[in-house]
């Protein structure tokens, strides 16, 4: 298990809330947000592997790195393996670093962001002998949505390179896949007496809730389209572990797909 690089820093909900901002459409990263404090804080691990970054000094319990940008100031953190929450997360780059909280620069003012954060992990740690930050790191529902994100894009991903299969067939006829490490889709369009028929295999796709993801990735069709065939369809054999549908494309999902994909190699 390793940390990227130069990974991303995502914005916890307190952070959020000190900039006055709420949660965006879940399509939509935490770490993308265009923000100036936001976009800032992707520098700082560069600015740590860099030797460059700035520690928040008064805050002792843990390592708090400075994120300025303008008139906003606001503190970044690392987790150690042992404190991401969530298991299924450890090996997510977006899981390690955050903003935990925010706020505006008020020189020589005790309102200001930095004097602030000090005289808050100050109460926190009333009567543990020293400061504690705990409270502005990621809770339950930081990591729900940065899971709810991860699924989203999970699916977005996969209706994309299912698009992206059936329009290289639309275009040659011929069968095409895409493979990950543990998944294979496979697709073939066919045309005879005037109409186009779809074939789309599976393989390491288990889950029925991610085979519908992929049969409703063809604009204009629904599940109920589709057909199993347990023998094979156009020239696409089962294999072990391998699920084959295939149905009618009609004229307007083969336009929508060569419409999508019409600048792409």
């Amino acid at each position: 298990m390793t940390d990227p690089a130069s990974p991303s820093v995502r914005p916890t909900k307190r952070s959020l809330d000190d900039l006055g901002l709420a949660f965006p459409d879940i399509g939509t990263p935490l770490e993308t947000l265009d923000h100036p404090l936001i976009v800032k804080a992707q520098n700082v691990p560069r600015e740590l592997a860099a030797g460059g970054a700035e520690r928040v000094r008064s805050l002792t319990d843990r390592v708090w790195f400075k994120c300025k940008t303008s008139n906003l100031r606001g503190v970044v953190t690392r987790l150690s393996e042992d404190e991401v929450d969530q298991p299924k997360l450890l090996d997510d780059a977006n899981a390690w670093w955050w903003l935990g909280a925010a706020g505006e620069r008020k020189k020589d003012s005790a309102s200001d962001f930095y004097k602030v954060i000090e005289a808050e992990a100050e109460r926190r740690g009333k009567g543990q002998q020293g400061v504690s930050t705990t409270h502005l790191l990621p809770v339950e529902t930081d990591y729900k949505r940065l899971q709810a994100e991860l699924a989203t894009q999970f699916v977005l991903t996969i209706r994309r390179v299912v698009r992206g299969i059936i329009a290289k067939s639309l275009t040659d006829g011929k069968i095409w896949s895409a493979s990950t490490s543990a998944h294979k889709v496979t697709a073939r369009v066919h045309a005879s007496d005037g109409e186009a028929y779809l074939a789309i295999s599976a393989e390491g796709f288990l889950d029925p809730g991610t085979i519908a993801v992929i049969l409703t990735s063809v604009p204009h069709m629904s599940k109920a389209d589709w057909m199993a065939e347990p023998g094979g369809a156009m020239g696409i054999e089962p294999d072990a572990g391998q699920i084959i549908f295939s149905a009618m494309i009609p004229a307007e999902a083969q336009t929508a797909i060569l419409d999508e994909f019409a600048t792409d190699d």
